[in-house]
């Protein structure tokens, strides 16, 4: 596989290895023979159980069959290590994964710059998209490959990217996830390839124009599971309101940027009725309110905004309007595919309960991509799960373990994979 060398190999094989050996440690002796024998159960894994949505701990065994967790059983084991429903990544552009330090910005002195926001991502002469347009098939795939190997070793199940690229794009991610063959699942919000050079064009005989790109986003909506566009000003009025009433007339999520750099452009993303808002930084309460009215998700990426200088979101008026609140870690370009540290800077940032930051990395990220087969552990869900190692010299001496999850957890305590 592209982008693995020896020291990768043997870090995937130790997690499996790993794995196996908390399976056996932690087997409860009343099930042992059961699965011994192979009669009911593929798998069982125990330890300290973060069970169901809020989460509740529990200590003891989830059996697993074909892949789905088939019965939870709550009882005394061995086994102190915690296991945990992995994340659900809801925003990501894992195609910029090759430009891993890009100028933020201009020199203002000797020791700081002033960043720029639009020269790194904005369509369609933003530093992101000069590089993509050069970027050969073969090398996006590979590419690709190496940041879903990052994306599983962080513990993410599911992530949301926006695809650029148009079918090429959508063809070049889904063959890397195939190479890579983590299992990991990707919800792939498409855009069309000749969008954004032509939207400045967008005068006199428009009708042509958009039934070209129209018919793109239909062969892209049979591809890919929405559209995901940057944002509801970069584009010509009437035709962003075309690609958005013929992605929903398929039954596919429409998502876009709104609120980043300022909130010039929230009202237009709003008209549209969109499924999912990415970041709404700069959003006001009555753009909230209307967000919530809605039903419509945001998705807040915390270290991105950081990195861009443009601000921190309203996260907490945010969940008190009941807006459904995921986290996404954005570009590779800007930051690791790290879920841990959005989860730290969401708790120590905001004051944010334990309870609350955990679901947005989980459950919140299940039900605004509409895959509520994972996000928790319950019966019946796919068997996703992360055992972290609870006597890493990180998490020893921990007493709660939700606030030692969410506020101190890091990569390097997984010990397995499911």
């Amino acid at each position: 596989m592209s982008g693995f060398n020896d020291s990768d190999y043997k870090k995937l094989f130790d997690i499996i290895a790993k794995t196996d050996k908390e399976r056996a440690d932690g087997m409860n002796s009343s099930k042992e023979q059961a699965v011994k024998e192979n009669l009911s159960y593929d798998r069982v894994v125990s330890g300290q159980i973060f069970l169901g949505t809020d989460p509740t701990l529990i200590s003891g065994n989830i059996y697993i069959e074909n892949g789905r967790i088939k019965e939870i059983e709550e009882t005394k084991t061995k086994s102190e290590n915690w296991i945990v429903p992995r994340f659900i990544n809801a925003h990501t552009h894992i195609g910029d994964t090759l430009i891993k330090d890009p100028p933020l910005g201009n020199p203002i002195n000797d020791y700081s710059i002033r960043r720029e926001l639009d020269a790194l991502i904005r369509p369609p002469d933003g530093l992101k998209h000069r590089f993509l347009q050069n970027l050969s098939y073969e090398t996006a795939v590979n590419s690709m490959e190496d940041a879903i190997c990052e994306l599983y070793l962080n513990g993410i199940s599911v992530f949301a990217d926006f695809r650029e690229e148009g079918i090429e794009g959508i063809s070049a991610l889904k063959k890397a996830i195939l190479n890579a063959a983590h299992g990991i699942q990707p919800i792939i919000f498409g855009r069309p390839a000749c969008l954004y050079p032509t939207a400045s064009n967008l005068t006199g005989e428009i009708e042509p124009m958009v039934d070209m790109i129209l018919d793109e986003v239909r062969k892209i909506l049979e591809q890919a599971d929405g559209i995901g566009l940057s944002g509801a000003n970069d584009l010509d009025e009437y035709l962003i309101s075309k690609i958005a009433s013929k992605t929903k007339s398929k039954g596919k999520k429409v998502s876009l940027h709104a609120g980043e750099k300022n909130k010039n452009d929230i009202k237009s993303a709003l008209e549209l009725s969109p499924d999912i808002l990415i970041h709404m930084t700069h959003a006001s309460s009555q753009d909230l309110k209307e967000t919530a009215d809605l039903g419509t998700s945001v998705t807040v990426c915390i270290r991105s905004n950081l990195s861009t200088g443009v601000g921190l979101p309203p996260v907490l008026e945010m969940l008190a309007e009941g807006i459904c609140v995921s986290i996404g870690t954005d570009n590779i370009m800007l930051n690791s595919p790290d879920m841990f540290e959005e989860m730290h800077l969401l708790s120590k940032i905001y004051g944010l309960s334990d309870a609350a930051v955990f679901k947005m990395a989980t459950t919140n990220g299940s039900d605004t991509l509409g895959c509520q087969f994972t996000g928790s552990i319950d019966v019946g869900k796919k068997a996703d799960l992360m055992i972290l190692n609870a006597k890493s010299s990180n998490l020893k001496n921990i007493q709660n373990p939700l606030a030692g999850f969410v506020r101190r957890a890091r990569a390097d305590d997984i010990l397995g994979i499911i």
